[in-house]
């Protein structure tokens, strides 16, 4: 298949002895990483074009809609970035993408789940001993939280706990209301990608400030719909009807991290 040679092959190559090794530490190797997680968003996103939403009823068309692609402009960019030599100029980071990686604490060879949120466009991935969460949305989970979920970016967590984080990096996604204005110059030698600035959707600046709105308020309601399929358990175990709070897997009743030994 195209899409396993020439460029786009090293990009499979290149992530096999990370994620053999199970540690995750430079710009370059979570570079790396990113451009993998594009390719399988775009991949997935492209079948899903072809699927009908419900076989029974044709005219309701496909899962997603072709037009759909054309939005990808982050996952595009990162692609672009395996062809030939590419300096990204961001507004939130050294990546032009939100990323965080975990230590499963009970990982192993038997060890691989993934997830993902289409519309968010982001993907979850756990192998080994290694758990990784990518967004294309050009960095901007990382301007509002850039060691993720509760900080825990870089910790030792469990499985049941890393597909709780997935969930929330997942519903973040979903939650995003902006965009950005890129410029883009390309020359025999390489390729220059530039933030310019963050646009957003629909909901303008917070009140009473200068500051872009960059993604609609979180709420724990429903939040916990997503969180009871991620972790296959009933919403009424993880949902406090009273209070209106999701209960969490990460921290024990005195607050603190709670994790599975290995």
């Amino acid at each position: 298949m195209e899409c396993n040679t020439g460029f786009l092959s090293r990009i499979e190559s290149a992530v096999q002895p990370i994620f053999a090794r199970g540690t995750l530490g430079s710009i370059t190797e979570k570079m790396v990483i990113g451009r993998w997680l594009a390719k399988i968003l775009i991949g997935l996103l492209v079948k899903d074009t072809s699927l009908l939403f419900d076989r029974a009823k044709p005219e309701s068309g496909p899962i997603v809609s072709s037009e759909f692609i054309d939005e990808l402009h982050h996952c595009h960019f990162l692609m672009q970035s395996a062809r030939k030599p590419t300096v990204f100029r961001c507004l939130h980071g050294d990546l032009p993408f939100s990323f965080y990686h975990f230590q499963i604490a009970d990982g192993g060879d038997d060890c691989f789940d993934l997830s993902t949120n289409i519309f968010g466009q982001s993907v979850a991935m756990m192998a080994g001993h290694l758990g990784v969460c990518f967004v294309s949305d050009g960095g901007l989970q990382m301007e509002v939280g850039p060691k993720g979920p509760f900080d825990l970016a870089g910790s030792t967590v469990s499985r049941t706990q890393f597909r709780e984080l997935s969930a929330r990096v997942h519903y973040k996604a979903a939650l995003r209301d902006a965009t950005h204005f890129y410029l883009t110059a390309e020359s025999p030698e390489g390729l220059q990608v530039d933030q310019v600035r963050v646009t957003p959707y629909s909901r303008g600046f917070l009140p009473g400030t200068q500051e872009v709105r960059i993604f609609r308020d979180w709420n724990d309601e429903e939040f916990s719909y997503a969180l009871a399929q991620a972790l296959g358990t009933e919403r009424s175990a993880l949902f406090d009807e009273a209070t209106g709070r999701c209960g969490t897997t990460l921290f024990d009743k005195q607050g603190n991290l709670a994790v599975a030994l290995a």
